[in-house]
């Protein structure tokens, strides 16, 4: 071998250890970005989360009796109400990862509470039969459930936020 042949052969093993670098930061780099993706989309699922229970208040105030007024059709305002939360669940479905997803509403959907079915039966005015605007039990299950759906992620964005500093 001659001199031409070190030189070549200490030229590749260099720009290999260099690529060997630059694969480990890109690798270093994606895994940092798909944690911060994770957490932008978990704090989008929270901040939806933060609608729906304002939401419901507003729904329990139009619940209140004495602030009712004459004319005013709450079946309707309820119904519209119920679109904006179905509306919220769907932007929350949409940006969380499946294994996340799955969690959230199995716990929405979990035992009694049917909290999308349930929803749905205000949007199509079927939760109140004899058309006399109520709050009965399914109500405050639901709303507990979205509560501690709340909560659930909170605790995903305070995880995923620690593994990101």
């Amino acid at each position: 071998m001659n001199w031409c042949d070190y030189l070549l052969t200490g030229l590749s093993v260099l720009c290999t250890a260099f690529s060997i670098l630059g694969a480990y930061k890109s690798n270093k780099y994606y895994r940092k970005s798909k944690a911060l993706t994770n957490y932008a989309n978990t704090n989008i699922a929270y901040i939806e989360s933060q609608k729906i229970v304002s939401i419901l208040t507003e729904i329990l105030k139009l619940a209140n009796n004495s602030r009712r007024q004459r004319g005013t059709n709450y079946l309707k305002e309820v119904s519209e109400y119920a679109e904006k939360i179905k509306n919220s669940i769907n932007k929350i479905r949409d940006s969380l990862p499946p294994d996340d997803c799955k969690e959230i509403f199995d716990l929405l959907n979990s035992g009694e509470n049917r909290v999308e079915r349930y929803f749905d039966s205000l949007i199509a005015g079927t939760a109140f039969p004899d058309q006399k605007f109520m709050l009965d039990e399914q109500f405050y299950t639901c709303q507990t459930a979205v509560h501690n759906m709340q909560l659930l992620l909170k605790e995903k964005l305070d995880s995923t936020g620690e593994k990101l500093k």
